[in-house]
């Protein structure tokens, strides 16, 4: 598994976590919303520029590789014929979708029980969401009279 989807998952587990909390537990934690709100937008940050920092690697691995002659051998040739080094292995584009996925799944659970809690506001719930681009269901929130 890639930095990029650990990242997100340790966060996702942790606001997973929040789900089984009690709730004088969960007041300290939506008291931390801007902070996890944070940590939430780093992992899909991470997740995000993922592409751009592989581009940057693999482009230095292979100047280096070119500039210095850097040959590998490989043990499994009968001859031992050196050969350029592999490139480094990209994260595959599912693997980086689903920890995005799982990280704002994990984010939105976290804001809905917080305001069915009464501990944030439902506009508090839709500028969190907004801000991970992430929509809000009527249908998730209880119905306060």
């Amino acid at each position: 598994m890639s930095y990029s989807s650990e990242v997100a998952n340790l966060i996702a587990n942790q606001l997973s976590r929040f789900m089984t909390l009690n709730r004088h537990q969960l007041a300290g934690q939506a008291a931390n919303l801007d902070f996890w709100l944070n940590e939430t937008r780093h992992a899909i940050e991470v997740i995000d520029g993922y592409g751009q920092r592989y581009e940057q690697m693999r482009s230095a691995q292979s100047r280096y590789v070119s500039e210095h002659e850097t040959f590998v051998y490989d043990s499994r040739d009968e001859f031992h014929k050196p050969k350029p080094p592999d490139p480094p292995i990209r994260v595959s584009h599912t693997e980086l979708k689903e920890a995005r996925r799982t990280v704002n799944d994990a984010a939105y659970r976290f804001f809905v029980r917080c305001t069915n809690e009464g501990f944030i506001t439902e506009s508090r719930l839709r500028e969190a969401s907004d801000d991970l681009g992430i929509g809000v269901e009527a249908s998730d929130l209880k119905r306060r009279d």
